[in-house]
């Protein structure tokens, strides 16, 4: 029981210095959105509007992994924004999609955005500034992988405000 304690204070004490978003769990078709929750750490502010993130995604294959990773990168620019971080960032970046209603409103332009190799992968890609990568193997069939990803946070932004999501 101990072991126990001491394993959840371990868990909680790294979601702290990860800095995870404010979002809760979601169980829905929509795979991200605004109730998801997003192991992400704030890495810098690079040049026109990016954010570099590291972000933690899942899958049967380090690829698969890191394709979720970048998947949860833009839908947390979108849906929750990003923390601020331990290198120097001291402010958030907020949420490009602050209204609820969004989300029901624009449900399959936001399906078809962040279906498999879909629009989203125009705002993400792999950080060559900040390049790191940890994985390990969660289970017999699941790999975690962390990654530093840039992300397009003005062009994202910019893309919602053309698409009629986000009122300027």
């Amino acid at each position: 029981m101990r072991r126990l304690g001491k394993i959840l204070v371990m868990a909680f004490v790294a979601m702290l210095i990860v800095g995870t978003t404010s979002c809760v769990e979601a169980g829905n078709k929509l795979k991200y959105n605004s109730k998801s929750v997003y192991e992400v750490e704030t890495m810098a502010r690079g040049a026109e509007g990016t954010n570099i993130v590291r972000l933690y995604g899942k899958g049967e294959s380090e690829e698969a992994a890191i394709e979720d990773a970048k998947m949860k990168a833009v839908a947390c620019a979108l849906f929750c924004g990003f923390p601020s971080g331990a290198n120097g960032v001291t402010e958030t970046t907020p949420a490009i999609i602050t209204d609820e209603k969004v989300e029901s409103t624009y449900k399959k332009f936001l399906a078809e955005f962040f279906k498999p190799q879909g629009q989203y992968l125009q705002y993400v890609k792999i950080s060559t500034t900040a390049a790191s990568k940890s994985k390990a193997k969660v289970s017999k069939t699941i790999y975690k992988v962390g990654i530093s990803l840039e992300v397009a946070y003005q062009a994202l932004k910019d893309e919602m405000i053309k698409q009629g999501l986000v009122v300027q």
